[in-house]
């Protein structure tokens, strides 16, 4: 997954090169910042979990890639094996990008844990988010884009 974040900032001719299972989207959406999911990875593979990854263009250039946790448990015990998926994910993420820059615990009544990390030029954040009995979990790795005072 952090060996993708390589590929930000390539076309979408050089993207399918180096990731031949990339398939067009049906229905690209657009992100707040103008970016366009139009390719998309049906099963990838993390830390031994499966996530359908969807590739997001701005300016023709990978900007932003989001990974969906597949099959996530519902129902009893779903949180249990949610929490556990989660767990494996950040541990990975720190051991290979160090501790992590934010944190946000959950709060009351609903479960919502952020954590995030800059990796190169890369922002890569890590959203475990949704009701006890239906989580949902979501990797975003985006390129870094700095900003000086004047532009804010």
């Amino acid at each position: 997954m952090l060996e993708n974040a390589a590929l930000l900032g390539m076309g979408a001719e050089q993207i399918t090169a180096a990731l031949p299972d990339a398939q067009p989207v049906r229905a690209p959406r657009r992100l707040p910042s103008g970016a366009l999911g139009s390719l998309r990875v049906a099963d990838a593979a993390c830390e031994g979990a499966r996530f359908e990854q969807t590739l997001y263009f701005n300016h023709q250039k990978l900007a932003q890639m989001d990974l969906v946790l597949l099959n996530p448990a519902s129902g009893p015990g779903s949180e249990n094996a949610m929490a556990h998926v989660h767990e494996a994910l950040l541990q990975s993420l720190r051991a290979r990008l160090g501790p992590e820059l934010a944190a946000f615990g959950a709060t009351p009544g609903a479960v919502a844990d952020t954590a995030s990390w800059v990796s190169a030029d890369a922002d890569v954040m890590l959203f475990r988010s949704g009701r006890p009995e239906h989580p949902s979990l979501r990797i975003v790795i985006k390129q870094r884009q700095l900003v000086d005072a004047g532009e804010l």
